[in-house]
């Protein structure tokens, strides 16, 4: 009996034979393969292969490496699939037995159909055989650029044919969730634009469909400097000339009934790769009402959610996922504001009233008297089924106004510090990933072949990276833009803690301008503190040590630690002996050393040093051993320590010693700090 095999290069490339999957984990070997199906029905010669394996700058053993990577394809596949021809190489296989060949002949019938109910249907089972972006897993940037490219246009014409069928229907909701996939992952293509607003105002969403035309105008002209294209110029008009209702900018504060027909989701894109699935259930089930998974009453309010933790920990992320995932429970819309911006943070008005105009309300009919706009805004949320994200609180009175008080509503709030005093809401903290979460990020960045191959140095990575999930991004993306490099080469980049913070930044993504932003949201007094206690090396901090750091009282300085740690900026262990146990996660207490060889001078690094290691070694030994959890011991002779440390602080240097490698200031007169509980 002959085999069955069937081939697909749109989503990830696979073959299977009998139903069964066959593995063909090389990277190269895949290559060899996408070429040659896509290709299918011709041979494909050995040129061409290779100019798809290494593009112009192929090795000088290139035909012989590839004749290793056909016979270990044909042992794979077998010499009745992968067959020699004079002129090449060629699979064996008909166009039913590849995704690419199925949908192509699913597109000439539809194009041959009479019946529009008939053609729409062979054009939706048409886009079924291509369900994924061709060649999304396979490293040949020829092949990409090239037939990939062709075949992903393809795609794209084929869903807005299929949508044009749709709609000629009258099927204008169906199509919606496609169309939307498509303006989020091609945002240029105006004529996927013009399909969206076309099936929004069919389905009765006109203010949806206006606005719509509204954020591609605003994308085209920020991202590319252009207008929109006739096109969609044209179908912006013709929706404005077939609607007889007035324009949304005529209505004011009192017709909120009005705006219960806009329904926009104004959400980033969610990331794919940072998948947390233990979290996103956790945040989905306190959000759709499941209260037992978290503990906690029952909601006689809106359910409103603060994610809180350390910056970098990928708050936004998870919000924005998740409310992804649950916006079909919320269909009068999922609304995105950002709390903060380059400047620090914004006024609760002004994101209210960005929010109300999202709502349907017109620049001109919003009310002056923020009493009136809160109104307003609790008006439009009333009754109605909306989510909200509210990112970057800074406080609870920077974001209390702005949480809906709707039971049918909910919302998600991102904040560094838990936020404990707002009444009616659930807190879950946002931690570090866990060494498999931060591999599983990485092998859908780079690839499971890339990571597989180097379990050493995914770990050095991971390791150093402090599983902080913005460090194993950067990491992830600097390894996907350097396919060249190995892992273990990054690694050993990152082994030194010097330039580590150097390391970990790429595009407008960085360690450092994570923290930065939790640094500036210090009073005067506590960056200070951070930036002392930063130059300690210790594996953890006693009260007494930090006190004598930072000349404090042990009770002030227990209040400045605790700020802190609300803050995300200190993790906090019990101790059998002292209580308390406060340490710095290592790319924060870089950060931190990174501060104060900025902004303070030798002489107070020095006595810092100087004064918190004199109070350590006076400790008894019960008192300066870490809890269990702590990486390493303290050394056994701190007086010789102590002169390392404070030489190098004097000369601004880092020392060698691995628990003092800093410096700073002596007993001084008291900081007034600010009361425990707000910072």
């Amino acid at each position: 009996m002959q085999d069955d095999y069937r081939f697909r290069v749109c989503g990830p490339l696979s073959v299977r034979r009998n139903g069964r999957q066959v593995e063909i984990p090389q990277a190269k070997h895949r290559v060899v393969l996408a070429a040659l199906l896509l290709r299918l029905g011709r041979p494909v010669t050995a040129e061409e292969l290779i100019q798809c394996l290494w593009g112009d700058r192929p090795p000088l053993t290139a035909r012989k490496t590839l004749q290793g990577y056909i016979a270990r394809l044909r042992k794979t596949l077998g010499p009745e699939v992968l067959a020699s021809r004079s002129s090449g190489y060629a699979i064996l296989a008909g166009p039913e037995q590849l995704d690419i060949g199925r949908f192509d002949r699913l597109m000439e019938r539809a194009a041959a159909a009479a019946d529009p109910e008939e053609r729409a249907r062979l054009l939706g089972a048409a886009l079924e055989e291509v369900n994924g972006t061709p060649l999304v897993d396979v490293a040949s940037e020829e092949l990409r650029q090239g037939d990939g490219a062709a075949l992903l246009e393809r795609v794209l014409h084929a869903t807005e044919t299929w949508a044009d069928a749709e709609m000629a229907l009258g099927r204008y909701v169906g199509v919606l969730p496609r169309l939307r996939s498509l303006v989020s992952e091609h945002p240029f293509r105006e004529s996927a634009w013009c399909r969206l607003m076309k099936a929004l105002h069919g389905a009765g969403r006109r203010a949806d469909a206006l606005d719509t035309y509204t954020k591609a105008r605003l994308l085209l002209a920020g991202e590319l400097g252009v207008e929109p294209g006739e096109e969609l110029r044209a179908s912006h008009r013709e929706i404005l000339r077939e609607s007889q209702a007035a324009p949304l900018e005529g209505y004011a504060a009192h017709s909120a009934p009005r705006a219960a027909q806009v329904s926009p989701c104004t959400l980033p894109p969610s990331l794919a790769e940072f998948a947390r699935p233990t979290a996103e259930s956790a945040l989905t089930r306190v959000l759709l009402g499941d209260v037992g998974a978290t503990g906690g009453r029952e909601a006689d309010g809106a359910r409103s959610v603060i994610l809180h933790g350390p910056a970098g920990v990928g708050k936004t992320t998870l919000a924005v996922r998740v409310a992804h995932t649950v916006g079909r429970h919320f269909p009068d819309g999922v609304l995105y504001a950002k709390l903060h911006d380059a400047s620090g943070a914004r006024e609760d008005v002004e994101v209210m009233r960005e929010l109300v105009q999202v709502l349907g309300v017109g620049p001109g009919a919003l009310p002056e008297d923020p009493s009136a706009l809160l109104s307003l805004y609790r008006a439009l949320l009333s009754g109605r089924r909306v989510l909200l994200v509210l990112d970057g609180a800074m406080d609870e009175a920077h974001v209390r106004p702005l949480l809906p008080s709707s039971p049918t509503c909910a919302a998600i709030v991102t904040s560094l510090g838990m936020l404990p005093t707002l009444a009616g809401t659930r807190h879950l903290r946002v931690g570090l990933l866990s060494p498999r979460e931060a591999t599983d990020v990485l092998v859908r960045m780079i690839g499971r072949q890339r990571v597989s191959c180097e379990p050493d140095a995914v770990r050095q990575l991971i390791e150093r990276c402090g599983r902080l999930p913005v460090a194993v991004r950067i990491v992830g993306a600097r390894l996907l833009e350097r396919p060249h490099w190995r892992l273990s080469q990054l690694a050993e980049r990152l082994r030194e803690e010097r330039g580590r913070l150097d390391e970990l930044a790429v595009g407008d993504l960085s360690v450092r301008g994570s923290l930065a932003r939790s640094y500036a949201g210090l009073e005067p007094p506590l960056r200070e503190a951070f930036r002392l206690l930063g130059l300690l090396g210790l594996p953890s901090l006693p009260v007494a040590v930090a006190a004598a750091a930072l000349g404090l009282s042990p009770s002030r300085a227990e209040d400045v630690l605790e700020h802190l740690t609300s803050r995300h900026l200190l993790e906090a262990e019990p101790d059998a002996v002292n209580g308390v146990h406060y340490r710095f996660h290592t790319l924060i207490r870089l950060y931190a050393r990174e501060r104060s060889a900025a902004e303070d001078t030798a002489r107070r690094r020095h006595e810092a040093v100087r004064q918190a290691m004199a109070t350590w070694s006076a400790l008894s030994p019960a008192s300066r051993v870490p809890a269990p959890s702590f990486r390493c011991a303290p050394p056994a002779d701190p007086p010789c320590a102590i002169a390392s440390a404070t030489r190098a602080a004097s000369s601004g240097r880092t020392p060698a010693a691995p628990w003092t490698r800093s410096d700073r200031i002596g007993p001084r007169k008291e900081e007034k700090f600010p009361p425990r509980g707000k910072s």
